[in-house]
């Protein structure tokens, strides 16, 4: 590929990454993408073949790179541990790599939150390119890993402890995010801060905060609700 060819594609993915986080798929058309790229309409259908595929690519391109380290540091756990890891690492994992991905990422988290709105809408191109290629392989992962630390969970349990923690993650997410959005003189900003003062740390150290504190309530949870009965 050229290197005017892989410009190209870089201007249409960076525009379409912007417009499709402040506005949604179907509110972008064609010709929007190929004029905040500054390219003719003809090079969206020939560098990508249709708006959905380039979707599909603006999403590989943002989490490709969290999928993969999320997965690769829960595999080198279960070697390092030979099988049997400790709970709360699998945890931990999980949760710093979605604070990081999300929150520190240099980009931001808005092109996130455009994709968890859409996918509560009826926008297939959204769920199925997200879940085949960026959650399905994390939530196999990370289900392995918790059953390798409590194999004892029946799959229900594991559900629910899924669920749980990726809510826990998201909370502390949107916390975040809202606190960013206000000015620093505003009375809203000063009760968030009095009610959950971590939210006044750098960056940083509130993921660090986050993450030991969601870690430790759900390990606690998890062997609280379902205890290993001995046989």
């Amino acid at each position: 590929m050229s290197d005017d060819a892989k410009t190209t594609q870089a201007r249409l993915l960076d525009a379409a990454e912007n417009l499709f986080a402040s506005k949604g798929f179907d509110q972008v058309s064609i010709r929007e993408l190929a004029a905040a790229a500054d390219v003719n309409v003809a090079a969206v259908n020939y560098h990508f073949q249709s708006k959905e595929n380039l979707y599909r690519q603006v999403i590989t391109r943002r989490y490709a790179g969290q999928r993969d380290r999320t997965v690769a540091a829960l595999e080198d756990l279960l070697k390092g541990s030979g099988g049997t890891p400790d709970l709360a690492e699998v945890i931990g994992i999980m949760v710093r790599q979605y604070l990081e991905g999300t929150l520190a990422a240099p980009e931001g988290p808005g092109f996130l939150m455009a994709v968890s709105r859409e996918m509560h809408g009826q926008q297939p191109h959204v769920s199925e390119a997200l879940f085949r290629e960026m959650i399905a392989p994390v939530f196999q992962a990370f289900s392995a890993a918790i059953l390798q630390a409590r194999p004892h969970l029946t799959s229900g349990q594991l559900s629910w402890t899924i669920a749980s923690i990726v809510g826990q993650v998201h909370h502390f997410i949107m916390r975040w995010i809202k606190k960013e959005s206000l000015r620093q003189d505003t009375e809203s900003l000063a009760i968030m801060m009095n009610v959950f003062p971590p939210l006044g740390e750098p960056l940083p150290e509130y993921i660090r905060l986050v993450t030991d504190h969601v870690t430790a309530f759900s390990t606690a949870a998890v062997d609280g609700m379902f205890p290993e009965v001995a046989s």
